[in-house]
């Protein structure tokens, strides 16, 4: 299939307006993520900036712990839509916000409490409780960001947070920079807290205008197997976004506990670089699940694999060569941020190894959780994750940030085997790039589609497709 057919596919679908709004956003978002570090990295020492960076990966990392899951489970239960039955929403509505109200409490209570003898902590934890503040309003705008995703509002979603709030940070720290009034990390940091409190407000304000406070009472109820269900759910999503903001903040954090805060400021700028790489994941997640499900909605296996081979070996090819690129003049773009980053070019290349890596798998862990394989991930990056820690700790102790680098590139592509594992049992499909590469495969789909012909998976997986293709597109 050409890349003009694919197209051609898209444009036909009824949600292809979302899927090219959310892409855009997203887009959009690593770029201005990209300007406001530059404009932070210029507004600040290096100290300071790495002060800044602990404490933004501090609170982002907390923040989606202390959502407690409940961003999931409004986009899993929440019913809407003409002619469907909303009865149980508002009771959906009062379990997140009692959800909510814990996490945000524990957080607040926290900061409170760091607060209070900040005097007695050395540095940077001094400073904790603006760490924990970001939080609570980061753990709020995950869930209205998810909320707004579910009635198909991808620019009310997706622009206030990823857009507007990373513009009004570039230009707020350069302007505080320019009149002498940014005195440090910790008051850059405060500068971009109140302003994503301001645009998380605005969120707020849309979603009581949306719904009402009539969900505050005993309007619409559920059965109590339906709310065990419910908090039984909860807790496996906390679990999944413990292992989730560990993977995107702990090193970074760690580096800043441990290393130092200058090393922190560049393994962060470098590893957002590095993501740059992985927007043609980006794109097969926004425009190519949905697209993926309609061929099993057909029971078009067939169909299904050689949309998924296209699609991972065309992102894979577009990461590679960027990462190629970046291979050669890395050490430049390091340098826009301060100079002495450069000498840690051979890091970057590592950080980029890991973003090609996710490219290569392509959607195979989309495939996995639209699938049912949502347990199995979980145990299985789990019982990684414990490998994962010792791997880190030995190598930062040997070889530094190169270490570091290394133990996440190895926690990835394992992360990503154990899927790959599960969807081709599951769903006979190879989401790896060398699938186009006939015959050289590591998995025979034919064979395996072959074997399992008279099992009826073809309709179990068009079920299962159907019901994650409205979570995938939402």
């Amino acid at each position: 299939m050409s890349l003009r057919r694919i197209i051609a596919d898209l444009r036909g679908r009824p949600g292809a307006g979302r899927f090219a709004s959310a892409f855009t956003s997203r887009l959009g978002s690593a770029v201005l993520s990209f300007v406001v570090l530059l404009a932070a990295s210029h507004a600040l020492p290096t100290t300071e900036y790495g002060l800044y960076v602990f404490l933004f990966s501090l609170g982002s990392a907390l923040g989606l712990v202390f959502v407690l899951g409940q961003q999931i489970l409004v986009v899993k239960h929440y019913r809407s839509g003409v002619g469907l039955d909303h009865h149980g929403n508002n009771a959906l509505l009062r379990v997140n916000a009692r959800w909510l109200l814990l996490g945000t409490g524990l957080l607040i209570a926290g900061a409170a409490a760091s607060f209070l003898i900040r005097d007695r902590l050395p540095s940077p934890y001094d400073q904790l409780h603006a760490a924990l503040i970001f939080a609570a309003i980061f753990a709020l705008s995950e869930y209205l960001q998810n909320y707004f995703r579910i009635h198909g509002r991808i620019n009310l979603s997706l622009t206030p947070r990823e857009i507007i709030w990373r513009i009004a940070s570039a230009l707020a720290l350069g302007g505080l920079a320019a009149t002498g009034l940014l005195l440090g990390g910790a008051a850059a940091f405060w500068a971009v807290t109140v302003l994503l409190g301001a645009v998380t407000l605005y969120q707020l304000l849309h979603f009581v205008r949306d719904e009402g406070l009539d969900w505050l009472g005993n309007s619409g109820r559920t059965d109590a197997a339906t709310r065990r269900q419910w908090r039984k759910e909860s807790w496996y999503f906390i679990a999944n976004n413990c292992l989730n903001s560990a993977s995107a903040y702990l090193e970074t954090i760690v580096i800043g506990a441990a290393l130092g805060l200058d090393q922190a400021a560049f393994y962060f700028v470098a590893l957002r670089i590095a993501m740059f790489l992985t927007l043609p994941v980006a794109a097969i997640d926004t425009v190519g699940i949905p697209m993926i499900a309609a061929r099993f909605q057909a029971s078009d296996v067939p169909g299904a694999q050689r949309l998924v081979g296209r699609l991972s070996a065309a992102s894979f090819i577009i990461s590679l060569m960027g990462a190629l690129c970046l291979a050669v003049i890395g050490d430049h773009v390091l340098v826009l941020f301060n100079a002495d980053f450069a000498q840690h070019h051979d890091v970057l290349v590592v950080l980029c190894l890991s973003a090609v890596s996710l490219a290569f798998f392509g959607p195979g862990s989309w495939l996995l959780m639209i699938g049912g394989g949502e347990r199995y991930f979980l145990i299985g990056r789990s019982i990684l994750f414990v490998f994962y820690l010792a791997l880190l700790y030995g190598l930062a102790r040997v070889y530094g940030l190169m270490g570091i680098a290394v133990a996440g590139l190895s926690m990835n592509v394992a992360s990503n085997l154990i899927a790959t594992v599960w969807v081709m049992r599951r769903w006979t499909i190879d989401n790896m790039a060398t699938a186009v590469l006939r015959p050289f495969l590591l998995f025979d789909a034919r064979r395996i589609r072959r074997s399992s012909a008279t099992d009826h998976r073809p309709a179990a997986a068009s079920r299962i497709a159907l019901e994650g293709n409205g979570e995938a597109s939402a």
